[in-house]
């Protein structure tokens, strides 16, 4: 049962006959022009990369473990790490122990147009938060035209759908380390999927993430209940 299926049924509990659930966070239109001029970076290294504050809600530890196997097959490959927090240490600790040290870059807080730089030389956001009602960074990577890899869990399941990206059961540590690993795989050898799910992420977001497009798709549900 996904995160979403599990907070439908406890509402079914307070005996709510219509449920529906929806993410609570949009873009504007400039920020969705500005992420759609990012271009895609399609060359060597294959580039993966985390943003977020390094929080261990936040999963970063199953997504280093995922990435020690994936680099197993792509040993040229990267992961940055955009953000600074209290499991740094931890985390830098972890990437030694796992023998990847060499290709795990920590680039600690950023402005955001530096940000946007580094994400617009990656090929892939990785999610892998266990607790998160948002998750607006996925939302900017799909506009980006990043495909992403998250769990299916919280906002980030209300966002990401099969034609942007991976939704990963939260299962246990275990089976969720193997099935990111997986997906990383999947991506880095087919560039015809990467290629399909940035388009797709970028069509999604504009589409529904649009403040503009949401706000009158909120008006009519309200309308809806009204009458």
């Amino acid at each position: 049962m996904t995160s979403t299926e599990a907070t439908a049924e406890r509402i079914k509990k307070l005996c709510a006959r219509n449920i529906q659930i929806y993410s609570q966070i949009g873009l504007n239109k400039d920020e969705i022009n500005e992420l759609q001029h990012l271009s895609y970076h399609g060359s060597p290294p294959f580039r993966v990369v985390s943003i977020g504050r390094l929080l261990h809600w936040k999963g970063f530890h199953l997504s280093l473990k995922g990435f020690a196997r994936f680099y197993e097959k792509f040993p040229d490959s990267e992961y940055w790490f955009i953000g600074n927090g209290p499991e740094e240490q931890n985390l830098k600790k972890l990437s030694c122990k796992l023998g990847i040290s060499k290709s795990v870059y920590f680039l600690d807080n950023r402005p955001r147009h530096e940000v946007l730089k580094k994400l617009e030389e990656c090929n892939i956001l990785l999610h892998p938060s266990l607790h998160d009602s948002a998750g607006l960074v996925c939302l900017e990577a799909m506009a980006a035209g990043k495909p992403v890899i998250c769990l299916d869990t919280g906002g980030p399941a209300l966002q990401v759908t099969d034609e942007t990206g991976f939704k990963i059961p939260a299962i246990n540590p275990e089976q969720a380390v193997k099935d990111l690993s997986e997906a990383m795989i999947k991506l880095a050898q087919n560039n015809e999927l990467r290629l399909c799910m940035s388009e797709a992420g970028r069509k999604r977001v504009a589409e529904y993430f649009d403040w503009d497009k949401k706000g009158e798709f909120i008006n009519s549900i309200y309308q809806e209940i009204v009458l």
